[in-house]
């Protein structure tokens, strides 16, 4: 933690400069840890459980699940898995995990059946799973993440995204390897997320 404020200090500038720039790029940490808003900064820079972090701030944790199953992709199929995570009924994160089709026969075939349970709960379950770098973004209304949690919301009947590019949201990702094949996922924190605060 102490490298991180180290470097949120130096980099603010550097933020601050290149504020418009950085809505299109992902940055690591520990140097995106600069331009992370203070309420949300313990939330993005979890190295854990983001499931079990989020427990410590709320009662009952729970998955909705939108899509699952396999699409099309860039190279190949892919399997693709997006969900909304409400805490004690507002949605905090929109979600959504990516692999290649021909791991869910191998490393991931556990994935196939999987339910509403959340993700972060396996996964920090698996010995033979590490974590890659985790990334930041500032993401605009325009972006197909947002468009998505935006989308995901009104089926749903619950609270909506800020209208236009007043209020930007920041994202995370990173892979899972597990066996040399990696499950990209990234989490969009959703308005609701910057006003938790962990339970005394």
């Amino acid at each position: 933690m102490a490298g991180v404020a180290a470097t949120g200090r130096r980099g603010t500038s550097q933020c601050r400069r290149g504020r418009g720039q950085d809505r299109g790029r992902w940055r690591a940490l520990p140097g995106a840890a600069a331009c992370v808003p203070a309420s949300l900064h313990a939330l993005l820079i979890e190295q854990g459980s983001l499931s079990e972090r989020l427990r410590a701030h709320g009662g009952e944790l729970r998955v909705l699940r939108l899509r699952q199953g396999l699409q099309a992709g860039p190279v190949g199929g892919q399997w693709a898995r997006e969900v909304l995570l409400l805490l004690d009924g507002l949605p905090v994160v929109w979600a959504r995990s990516v692999l290649p089709a021909q791991a869910l026969r191998g490393p991931w075939r556990a994935l196939r059946g999987f339910g509403t349970r959340p993700l972060g709960d396996w996964l920090f379950q698996r010995a033979d799973i590490r974590r890659g770098p985790l990334e930041l973004r500032r993401l605009g209304g325009a972006d197909p993440a947002v468009r998505a949690a935006a989308r995901a919301l009104a089926r749903a009947g619950l609270p909506g995204l800020p209208a236009g590019p007043a209020m930007p949201l920041w994202a995370r990702r990173s892979a899972f390897v597990r066996r040399g094949c990696a499950l990209w996922l990234t989490e969009l924190f959703l308005p609701a997320a910057g006003g938790l605060r962990p339970r005394a």
